[in-house]
Formats: structure tokens, C-alpha cells, sequence
């Protein structure tokens, strides 16, 4: 059980909150304007993100060598010929990075792809990776990045095709979230009973 509220007490402490909260407020003054100019900003950086030539930032994990930004082919691709731009921001003491590639699906890195790339003053560089879709469907272009000693990999997705976008996998509501994944039972040795 609370005590009853003492109106005197909190009428004698009324100024002093009203002086702090003005100190409090001139503080914050110089800061609000900053604020409010990149909450004008953020939606021209979203909008230019989603051109086609913009590049995507993908969240980084502690530790990761390089911070990458995306600018992947719009989706669907045709089979053929493409290209992933990648924008890398090395961490303090990196120079120079080596990528390496791997795939997932019908692609293929070209052999032309940079592997040794070396970072401006501002530890950035940009590069670009030919690919080449051999087909329909969702592809991923692993990047394997190795500067210092230190290792960090992330993938790109690629959807060629119409059959891009059936392969997706989408849960109905009535499923309550979840994503319906075919199965197949399998035997292992024995006797069946």
C-alpha cells in the first residue's frame, strides 16, 4: 500500500524538476536540428538504395573484415551474362583484401573475377564480378574475404527467370508462420516390422 501523496512536498519540488528539465531541453537544442536533417534524408538515401544502380549495405557481424554494400542485377535475370558490383570499406589496418568465390545453383564466376583488390586511402574500393547464369532459378554468389589473417564471407542471391520466383518458399497464414517444406521418408538398413 502506497502512503498518501503529500501535495506540499511535491509543490516544493516542482521548480527544481522545471529547472532541470529546462537545462535538460537548452541541451538538446543543438542536437534536434541535426536530427531532423537526416530524418529529411533518410527517405532520398532509400529511395536512391532502391534504384538499380544504387548499392545495398548488408548488415555486418562483430568482426568482419570489410563492411560490403550490394548492388546485385534486378531481378529476374536472363541466362547469360551479368555482373555484382560490391563497395568494400576495409577495417582500420587493411590495405588490401583477396575474395574468393563460390556458387550455389546455375552460375558461374567468370575467371576474370578480381581476386587481389587494394583499398584506396579511405580503406574503399570497388569492384565488380562477372558472372554468368546457366540457367533458371535462385543462385548465390558466395564471396569469401580474407585480409590480415582474418576471414568473413557473405552471399548474394540472384533469381534468373520465371522459376525464381515458384522456387521461393512462402508460408500461408492459415499455417500459422510457418514455411511447408517437402519431405521424404527414408529407410536406413534393418527389417522392416
Amino acid at each position: 500500500m502506497r502512503p498518501p501523496l503529500n501535495l506540499a512536498t511535491v509543490r516544493a519540488r516542482a521548480p527544481r524538476a522545471a529547472a532541470r528539465l529546462a537545462v535538460l531541453l537548452a541541451a538538446a537544442l543543438p542536437v534536434l536540428p541535426a536530427c531532423a536533417h537526416e530524418a529529411r534524408q533518410a527517405p532520398a538515401a532509400t529511395a536512391s538504395a532502391t534504384s538499380a544502380n544504387a548499392f545495398v549495405a548488408r548488415p555486418g557481424k562483430p568482426g568482419d573484415v570489410v563492411a560490403v554494400s550490394v548492388r546485385a542485377p534486378s531481378a529476374p535475370l536472363a541466362a547469360g551474362p551479368a555482373s555484382v558490383g560490391l563497395s568494400l570499406r576495409g577495417s582500420p589496418g587493411v590495405t588490401q583484401v583477396e575474395l574468393k568465390y563460390g556458387v550455389e545453383g546455375a552460375l558461374r564466376v567468370d575467371a576474370v573475377s578480381p581476386t587481389v583488390v587494394p583499398l584506396d586511402a579511405q580503406r574503399r574500393a570497388i569492384v565488380e564480378v562477372p558472372v554468368t547464369v546457366l540457367g533458371t532459378g535462385v543462385h548465390y554468389l558466395n564471396v569469401y574475404v580474407t585480409a590480415n589473417g582474418r576471414h568473413s564471407a557473405f552471399s548474394v542471391r540472384l533469381d534468373a527467370g520465371q522459376a525464381a520466383t515458384s522456387n521461393r518458399k512462402q508460408s500461408s497464414p492459415d499455417q500459422g508462420g510457418f514455411v511447408v517444406l517437402p519431405a521424404q521418408e527414408t529407410r536406413s538398413g534393418g527389417t522392416a516390422r
